[in-house]
């Protein structure tokens, strides 16, 4: 039995996924809509988080980023394995002390970031690990979208990236930035800008871009907003022979050597849903001792480290 703590969108997708995996599922959420919600799916809804817990294996932490903390200890001392999204949490502080427990209790934390599944990003870094670009130079990440696209009908000032500590575009779309850090080595921030446009009417950042230098000196430039129309979600990174092109929704990657050639051209199949189905059954084998987590909590860490500092420097509220 594995229990789900939040059962909005994307616990409500992780749960699915589990049950379509033939796991059983334990369920909490403060929201007795959203309980019913799971209960429709197939899964057993909880009155209770500790009620959940008690039955499980192990945990998926699903709750706005501001409850991962203390889930995350709640799961650990009811001897739960936990699959946290992402972000680990909005602040650093006991976390080191939290996976100290996991790891002195032989219990896995793993981080949700899907796109360490997604089938162009591993081969892309395949390609720089093997040396097709020579020497990292530089890179660009951006996905820049519109957050009233995202969940139609429901009122994304209400929801959880609204809030100025724990919320906002740099949060939310951390998956850029951990893009970064798993392409070319986690990174140290060197500068930030964030922007409240005005034209969504949050009260959370919904522009920023961060300027980063990798371990080896190679530098990215990761763009992120809520702003934008149409999307955008493109990837490109430069080395000293040749050129590399990620577009992520398309799931396709090239590249062209320095003088123009054509290297590579691939055309992945498979959605987002797919990514998020792997990324479950992943876990799964954690659990079994099968496998490593493609995002461990010490990795998550440092990448939340370096969010918050980039957030510092933005001069955003902590």
């Amino acid at each position: 039995m594995i229990a789900v703590l939040g059962l909005g969108s994307i616990g409500l997708r992780h749960a699915r996924n589990l049950l379509s995996l033939g796991v059983r599922v334990i369920g909490y959420d403060p929201s007795e809509e959203r309980r019913s919600m799971l209960a429709a799916e197939g899964g057993l809804p909880a009155v209770h988080r500790d009620e959940a817990l008690a039955a499980a294996t192990a945990a998926v932490i699903a709750s706005p980023s501001g409850r991962h903390f203390d889930d995350m200890r709640a799961g650990l001392d009811a001897g739960c394995h936990l699959f946290v999204e992402k972000p680990l949490a909005h602040t650093t502080e006991g976390l080191a002390a939290l996976l100290d427990q996991a790891d002195e209790s032989g219990k896995v934390v793993a981080v949700g970031f899907n796109l360490r599944h997604h089938p162009a990003v591993l081969q892309a870094q395949r390609a720089i690990r093997e040396g097709h670009l020579g020497r990292p130079l530089w890179a660009r990440l951006e996905l820049a979208d519109y957050l009233p696209h995202w969940r139609p009908g429901t009122d994304f000032r209400q929801g959880y990236a609204n809030d100025p500590k724990t919320g906002g575009v740099i949060f939310d779309i951390v998956h850029e930035f951990d893009l970064a850090a798993f392409l070319l080595g986690v990174p140290e921030v060197k500068a930030c800008v964030a922007a409240h446009t005005g034209t969504l009417g949050l009260e959370s950042e919904d522009l920023a871009d961060m300027v980063l230098v990798h371990p080896g000196g190679a530098q990215s430039l990761v763009h992120v907003d809520f702003v934008s129309r149409p999307r955008r979600r493109h990837t490109l990174v430069y080395g000293t022979e040749a050129a590399m092109h990620l577009d992520l929704d398309a799931r396709k990657l090239s590249i062209v050597r320095g003088d123009g050639v054509p290297l590579a051209e691939h055309q992945f199949p498979g959605a987002y849903a797919d990514d998020y189905l792997d990324e479950m059954t992943s876990f799964l084998a954690c659990c079994r001792g099968e496998a490593q987590p493609s995002c461990p909590g010490r990795e998550a860490l440092d990448v939340l480290d370096r969010l918050i500092t980039a957030r510092r420097i933005a001069g955003l509220p902590s």
